[in-house]
This record gives structure tokens, C-alpha cells and sequence, in this order.
């Protein structure tokens, strides 16, 4: 599944980049060269140095003759439109109505990656009988961090060289944010013991990757020896994780079937009670229900792994995602109507003599009434601006559940998915433009072979009954959510880029800050919930399972493509700030990596505060570091 799953992307972006035309062609060629103004080297100027030019006549004509400026990747560039279109008065409204547009573009990352790219992954790894430790390390792990691997795959594949450090930022950043923020967040909620085992072995492997970043950063590029060695590094990293998981359950049931003789060899005991192993996956708050269930869980490993972790519905996805460990179907209120039910995505709704405007209607509501009603205010708001990008992606990416009886079919809308899929994809990665024999246009080619596949579905199916070919659609969703999750993020990264140019900081400052923030709001919501429902083993396993994957797929894979595609390594420009940020990064992970077992594997909120003073401190110098003040 894996060598799939990087067959289908590098697919979509050797599709993306052949169908790539420059959106803006707007150099003026007359404009005297900026480096005459500054007095320094073209290779040197980047677009934030317009603050140097105190005259503001001048920024237009800058930015349109700095190469440093340019924006190939997205459909809008945000430089010259806010120097260029609008007089430089009107700079504060642009920048705001970009803040909007840039949290609506997160939310879309999130919706389409969470919503519609993780179903149609699980889909796929149960329909290939994937074991639950290989779909950990991969499905899951590719589902959790998708919006951070799709923001790489932008930045470090943009026309823009200087958007790498957008992608390095980010990365590092996440990976800083999720080590100390939220796993100190999760230790403030309860005092807990993790797991020894699984927790070394990630440390040890976090530390070596993040001490190869750094060298190759210093270093000041990338070559494909490196970009394929941390993809190598991770596989070994997989292997490590399977063989010494095997052994370990192999020793347990030795140990367990011993403890079963010797037991029987002893009186009962007379006072009933039984002894419990306690896991990752075991609360420690616990209710009734979930105490007997507990007291049946003998044979629980105490050692599991972050792999067993599901695919976590976050902040930004309302859809519930079915997890490879299926838990016990809850009661379902009466209160609640057929149509709030399937919304919710816990039963099928019966189609039969229902018009098709309501069965499409079905499908694309984005939220069900009482959802709406139990939600707070900010919730509310996120769903407001989820509802777009759910009917869009609604249309355009079909979904296959694995659970349900009919899983999710709906006539009307996977047939609309397939006329309105195709010439979207072609849209999506500028091909719009593209004729064949110079007559015809590509996307009413695929319109037509579109609206041909969705008349054979629509007449060898029906509203009430799955088709067996059901299973196609999880693999086309697959695709055409890869095209939409990676264009939203060619824009997120366009755009963070020109806040990085406006408020004069770095790239690097940029991904670290809000890009890392962004694409991590999920893991915040999902590990610090989790850990107050009373599952903390398991949020702090995931806080240093995830980034782990992040750092070395999110470096990897991207880099390998760019390399494979241009035949050429990737220039890195090396900076005492990305010192500082690789320094924090590895004083964190050493931090913990030598408290924790003097502390024997116990976690305290005076251990999560310190990690929160950890990350502000780093903060706060990095910022210090990227503005010049050290």
C-alpha cells in the first residue's frame, strides 16, 4: 500500500507539473533591476526587501522584477495583486481579507485531507487486508499527517527556490509544537506511566532523524542520497517497529500462558477480584461500561504502540472515521430522525421511494440540525465555513464506507462525482488551457468521458443497492482528493509567503509559525481531548509517533520527486536560525529523553509545564533569531 499510496502522488504531481502554466505574467522588462536600488546582488534580494525602498512608488516596480517574488504554483498571485492592483493605502484591508482567506483555506486543507482523503485510505487498507501494525505505520500515519505532507510537497516543489524553508519550517516546527506543546498539554491532564519500550524506540529514532536534518541543512542542500535515505530510514524504522512487536507479543503469550498454569495449580481467590493489565488504549477514567470491559482486558498488550492509534477526527472534520479496531455500535437516541443518522454516519437511511433530489440532497448536506444545535460558538463557526468545502468535496470526491450496509452509496451524487471529477483534476492543475490538436480542450474531453462512466453507473445500479464495482470509488476519491488537498495547499504556502514579504520575516519564520500551527490545530483538539476522556498513554505515544513520520516522509518524498524531476539537488540556505530551530528541536527530545526515565516512565503536570516553558522559550528566540535582533 505504501509504494501505491507514492506511485498515485508522484503521479498527480508529474500531472500538476507538466499541465503548469505561469498564472501572472506581469515583469516589466523596461524596470531598472532592483539590485541597482538596494546594492547588492540579484542572488541575494528577496521579495521582503522592499522595505528597503522608502519610496512606496517603488514596490510595484520592485516586485515585479524580483525573481525572489514570483508565484507559479497557485492561481492567484498575492504579491502583485496586493503592490500592484490597489494602491499601497488600501495594504492593511488586503492583508486582512488575506488572514480570512488564508483560515478559509486551512479549513478547506483540513476538510478535504481529514474528510474525504483519510475515509477513502481506510477504505483502501481494509480492502487490501492490510495487518493493523502496517496500516498504522502507513495509512494512518500518511491520514494524520496529510495536510503537513501536502504543505511540503507545495513548498519544496514551487517554482519560488525560497519557499523551502516554508517546508522546513513547518516540518520542524510541528514536530517542536507536537513534542512539547501538546504532550505537555496531555501531561497537565493526569499524572500517568508510559510505556517503556515503544517510547525508547521512538526517542532513539526522533533524535538520529533529527540530527541528520540538521547535518544536512548545514550541509546547504539536499541531494537525493539524502532525500532517499530518510525514506529508507523510515522502512527501517517500520521493520524495527513489526519484528520487535512480534517478539513481544510472542514473549507475552509464553509469559501469559505460564501465569495460566501456574494458576491453575492455586486456590481462587476467594474475594472475586481479578487483576488487570493496563495498555496504551486503556482509560484512566473510566465509567462503568468501560470498567467491565476493562476487567475482561487480561491479555491486553501493555506495550502498544502510536500505530494502533485510529485516524483521529479533528477540529476541522465533523465526519466520523471507522478506526481498524472497530468498537461496540453505541445506542443511537430515538429522538434523533433516519436523515440526522446517516449525517451522523452511524446507519444507512432507506432510499427506497425517495425522489433523487432528495437522496442527493442526502449526501451533500455538509451537517445534520443537531449537531448544529449542540455545537458552542466556535465550533459553530468552523462549521460555517466547513459548509463550501464539504458540498463541494461532497460532489466532487465520492466516499466508500466499510461499516455501513450499503457503505454510503448514493446513486445520484457518485454519478455527479464522476461527470464533475475529471475536468475539475484538469482544472486543478492548470490544464485548463491545454488543446488537443490545437481545437479541442482536454477537460471536455474528460467531461464527456465523465458523464459516459456516470450513465453506466446510473443505469447498472440503484438507490437502494451498492453496485459490486463500489470499490473503484475509494481509489478515484483517493486521486481526486490527493489534487484538491494539494492545490488548496499550493495557495496556503503562496500566501504564507506573502505575509512572510509584508511583515518582513523570513519563510523559515513563516512555516514555523503559522503553517506548523495551522496544519497542527487538529492534533491539539484530538490528543488533548483524548487525554481528558482518560486515554493520555495514548495521546503522548501520538506525540511522538506522528511528527516522527512527518519528519521523514515530509522530507523525503517531496524531495526525492523535486530531485527525480529537475536532476538537480536542493539548495538549502543555512542560517543561526535554522540553527536555533534544529538546536530546540534536539535539546526538547533530549530533554525528555533523559527526565522521563529518571522520572521512571512517569508523567506530571510539572513536566508538562516544563515543556511548555521549553517551547516558549524556543519560540521566542527563533522569532528573535529570524528578525535579526540575534
Amino acid at each position: 500500500m505504501k509504494h501505491v499510496t507514492a506511485f498515485l502522488l508522484l503521479s498527480c504531481y508529474f500531472l500538476s507539473s507538466n499541465a503548469n502554466v505561469s498564472f501572472s505574467n506581469n515583469t516589466v522588462t523596461s524596470l531598472p533591476s532592483p539590485s541597482s536600488n538596494l546594492g547588492t546582488s540579484p542572488l541575494d534580494i528577496e521579495c521582503r526587501d522592499y522595505h528597503k525602498l522608502h519610496n512606496s512608488s517603488l514596490w510595484c516596480n520592485f516586485i515585479n522584477t524580483t525573481d525572489n517574488c514570483r508565484m507559479d504554483e497557485g492561481f492567484i498571485n498575492y504579491i502583485y495583486t496586493a503592490f500592484c492592483k490597489f494602491d499601497i493605502k488600501y495594504l492593511p484591508l488586503i492583508a486582512t481579507l488575506y488572514a480570512i482567506w488564508l483560515i478559509f483555506l486551512f479549513v478547506g486543507l483540513g476538510t478535504s485531507a481529514e474528510g474525504f482523503f483519510c475515509p477513502s485510505l481506510e477504505y483502501i487498507a481494509h480492502n487490501l487486508n492490510l495487518s493493523q501494525n502496517i496500516a498504522g505505520l502507513t495509512i494512518v500515519a500518511f491520514g494524520n499527517g496529510a495536510p503537513d505532507l501536502f504543505s511540503a510537497f507545495a513548498a519544496f516543489n514551487n517554482s519560488n527556490a525560497t519557499t523551502t524553508g516554508v517546508a522546513i519550517g513547518a516540518l520542524l516546527g510541528a514536530a517542536m509544537l507536537l513534542t512539547t506543546v501538546v504532550a505537555g498539554l496531555v501531561a497537565t491532564t493526569h499524572e500517568f506511566t508510559i510505556a517503556e519500550r515503544p517510547f525508547m524506540r521512538d526517542m532513539v529514532f526522533f533524535i538520529a532523524s533529527s540530527f541528520w536534518t540538521f547535518y544536512i541543512l548545514y550541509n546547504g542542500e539536499i541531494k537525493l542520497m539524502s532525500s532517499v535515505g530518510f525514506l529508507i530510514f523510515y522502512i527501517f524504522y517500520v521493520l524495527v517497529v513489526v519484528v520487535g512487536r512480534y517478539i513481544n507479543q510472542r514473549n507475552r503469550a509464553k509469559m501469559v500462558a505460564k501465569l495460566e498454569r501456574e494458576k491453575a495449580q492455586q486456590v481462587i481467590n476467594t474475594s472475586g477480584e481479578t487483576s488487570t493489565i493496563a495498555d496504551e488504549n486503556t482509560p484512566l477514567i473510566s465509567s462503568p461500561n468501560t470498567s467491565a470491559r476493562n476487567t475482561n482486558n487480561n491479555n491486553a498488550d501493555r506495550e502498544a504502540d502510536w500505530t494502533d492509534v485510529k485516524l483521529r477526527t479533528n477540529s476541522w472534520n465533523n465526519e466520523k472515521h471507522v478506526s481498524f479496531n472497530v468498537p461496540d455500535e453505541q445506542k443511537i437516541e430515538d429522538s434523533e430522525s433516519s436523515l440526522e443518522k446517516i449525517l451522523e454516519g452511524d446507519v444507512d437511511v432507506d432510499f427506497a421511494g425517495k425522489s433523487m433530489l432528495y437522496v442527493l440532497l442526502v449526501g451533500l448536506r455538509p451537517f445534520s440540525a443537531s449537531k448544529w444545535a449542540k455545537s458552542g460558538f466556535i465550533k459553530k463557526t468552523v462549521m460555517f465555513m466547513q459548509v463550501p468545502w464539504k458540498v463541494f468535496c461532497h460532489a466532487t470526491i465520492p466516499l466508500v464506507g466499510i461499516e455501513a450496509n450499503h457503505k454510503r452509496w448514493n446513486r445520484p451524487l457518485n454519478c455527479l462525482s464522476l461527470l464533475i471529477s475529471p475536468p475539475l483534476c484538469v482544472f486543478a492543475t492548470k490544464g485548463g488551457h491545454v488543446m488537443i490538436g490545437g481545437v479541442f480542450p482536454v477537460w471536455a474531453l474528460l467531461l464527456i468521458i465523465g458523464a459516459l462512466f456516470a450513465a453506466i453507473v446510473w443505469f447498472t445500479s440503484s438507490n437502494t443497492k451498492s453496485p459490486p464495482y463500489q470499490w473503484v470509488f475509494a481509489y478515484t476519491g483517493f486521486v481526486v482528493a490527493i489534487i484538491l488537498t494539494y492545490t488548496i495547499a499550493n495557495e496556503i504556502v503562496n500566501l504564507i509567503q506573502t505575509f512572510g514579504t509584508m511583515l518582513n520575516l523570513t519563510n523559515v519564520i513563516m512555516g514555523l509559525t503559522f503553517l506548523a500551527w495551522g496544519n497542527s490545530i487538529g492534533d491539539v483538539i484530538a490528543d488533548v481531548t483524548l487525554a481528558r476522556q482518560g486515554y493520555p498513554r495514548m495521546s503522548m505515544s501520538a506525540c511522538y509517533g506522528g511528527p516522527l513520520f512527518n519528519l521523514l516522509i515530509g522530507l523525503g518524498l517531496p524531495c526525492t520527486v523535486h530531485i527525480l524531476r529537475t536532476n538537480k539537488p536542493i539548495l538549502v540556505k543555512f542560517t543561526h536560525l535554522e540553527a536555533v530551530i534544529c538546536g530546540g528541536l534536539l535539546f526538547s527530545l533530549c530533554t525528555s529523553f533523559v527526565l522521563i526515565p529518571i522520572r521512571k516512565f512517569r508523567i506530571t503536570p510539572s513536566y508538562g509545564y516544563l515543556l511548555l516553558l521549553i517551547y516558549a522559550v524556543f519560540l521566542l528566540v527563533s522569532i528573535l533569531a529570524g528578525v535579526g535582533v540575534i
